[in-house]
């Protein structure tokens, strides 16, 4: 690859100037070059933010059903697209390709289904205080909104920003992880001949880009990643006065009751857990286990996990795809560490890999770690990988303490034949996702959201959802 093959810092392009730097993604597989991109420059920055200013005062004033049926478009276009798309998400991400492929499924059903709900949101009638007077509850777009995606889930994370803020009237200025922007750029570009021009732009570029667009005029800011980053943006749009929807991390947990399928239980806990090789804010990373059958449940899960197979996401089979990036690789391979000397028992695993097939790739192994005690890192730090912690319970009462004993507030799950378990479950276990007897897998058209340290603001799907991209007005008129 040449410098000529240099892909743009911005989309759409509204500039000339060449890129004074660039950055490079590397396939996690193989260590292979996959592209290279400009980095945006402040002046660069600045027009683009100017350009979808200007083009909100033509979206804004569109009507729902108008804004809504070219979205409809937009989508089906990036659904023709969706093979080329799959692979370019595991050259760069590097999940296995089925995993690609079903997140574009999932991201489009969501989007469609976000699509249903901005067609019926906004004005609602409220009785007035006197005879012909009407008052109404408006819904107004805010106006330039920045999105913020990570790495791991290149096309569901932009897509859950970018429908419904544009579905509300809103422009958007998205900047990708600068791990894996092809997706995003592919989706952007989609857009392009369908949209209006400055609706939707792309920036590109590392941690400085977005230091430069949080502190920039914007009139919200939705992002997804993790805590540290999330406070820091939310210290900065405080000052501004700037709304914001963070979508932080998660320390979730699946509590394993007696049950009479432990085997489904065990398998829902391994799906939920491994995906994207556990880099996913929604993966189970602790099993809370009955200590009757807490034996049963180490050798079920130690079987399953060697079962998976790692290797490169494009190969045949492989269902273990490798570590996106090598910093996080590192914090992966320091955290079992930590675990293990803080006196975590290692069941299987806690090492890196090198598959025959991608020797020079980022794997790690997946790993079981075993601990009672809730202060242990592998109990309570986000390790974002193949590894899952065990610990054992003897009460319902002391399930789900532990089940709470973190500050996160992502998802939870919890497997039993006990109704009233269950119930209580639901009503005590601190988090913004609740799964009775089903790994933590989120239904379409259901509120994706977390609470305490796991998020801030409304969800990323669902109805509620809206409110967070318009600002709300009480209009009395008089008879």
């Amino acid at each position: 690859m040449t410098g000529s093959d240099t892909r743009p810092a911005v989309l759409p392009v509204t500039t000339n100037m060449p890129c004074k730097h660039v950055f490079e993604t590397h396939d996690p597989a193989h260590g292979t070059l996959v592209g290279r991109y400009g980095t945006a420059t402040p002046e660069q920055i600045s027009q683009v933010l100017d350009h979808a200013r200007g083009g909100f005062a033509d979206w804004s004033v569109r009507t729902a059903n108008e804004r809504c049926d070219l979205l409809a478009t937009w989508l089906e276009r990036i659904e023709e697209q969706a093979e080329q798309l799959s692979h370019e998400m595991t050259a760069e991400q590097g999940k296995p390709l089925a995993e690609s492929r079903a997140e574009i499924g999932k991201s489009l059903r969501e989007a469609r289904q976000m699509l249903g709900f901005a067609r019926a949101h906004g004005g609602t009638s409220m009785p007035g205080r006197a005879p012909g007077w009407s008052n109404t509850i408006l819904r107004r777009p805010r106006g330039v909104v920045l999105a913020i995606t990570p790495w791991n889930f290149p096309v569901l994370t932009p897509l859950r920003k970018l429908v419904p803020a544009l579905a509300t009237g809103n422009t958007v200025v998205l900047k990708p992880s600068e791990y894996t922007p092809a997706a995003a750029m592919r989706i952007v570009q989609a857009a392009q001949g369908v949209l209006p021009d400055g609706v939707l732009c792309l920036v590109n570029g590392a941690a400085t880009v977005a230091e430069r667009l949080v502190a920039a005029n914007v009139d919200a800011i939705s992002f997804t990643g993790s805590v540290p980053t999330g406070r820091k943006i939310g210290a900065v749009a405080g000052g501004n006065l700037v709304p914001v929807s963070l979508e932080l991390g998660g320390k979730n947990a699946a509590i394993i009751d007696k049950t009479d399928d432990l085997d489904a239980a065990l398998d829902a806990v391994t799906a939920a857990a491994f995906q994207c090789s556990g880099q996913r804010c929604t993966a189970v990373s602790r099993v809370i286990v009955h200590a009757d059958i807490y034996d049963a449940a180490c050798t079920g899960l130690v079987n399953r996990l060697a079962a998976l197979k790692p290797g490169p996401g494009s190969a045949e089979g492989t269902t273990l795809g490798p570590i996106t990036t090598p910093a996080q690789l590192d914090k992966i391979t320091r955290l079992v560490r930590a675990a293990q000397l803080d006196g975590a028992g290692l069941l299987t695993g806690g090492h890196r890999l090198t598959p025959k097939e991608a020797p020079d790739g980022q794997f790690f192994a997946p790993t079981l770690l075993a601990t009672d005690d809730p202060e242990n890192p592998a109990f309570q730090d986000e390790i974002f990988g193949p590894v899952l912690t065990i610990s054992r319970f003897h009460s319902d009462n002391e399930a789900i303490r532990l089940a709470n004993a973190t500050a996160y507030g992502l998802t939870s799950a919890i497997f039993t034949d006990r109704l009233a378990f269950a119930r209580r479950a639901m009503s005590e276990l601190m988090t913004g996702m609740i799964h009775v007897n089903h790994g933590t897998a989120p239904d379409d058209n259901m509120p994706f959201v977390g609470i305490r340290a796991s998020g801030l603001g409304t969800g990323s799907v669902g109805a509620s959802t809206l409110d967070f991209y318009t600002t709300e007005h009480a209009a009395y008129v008089a008879g």
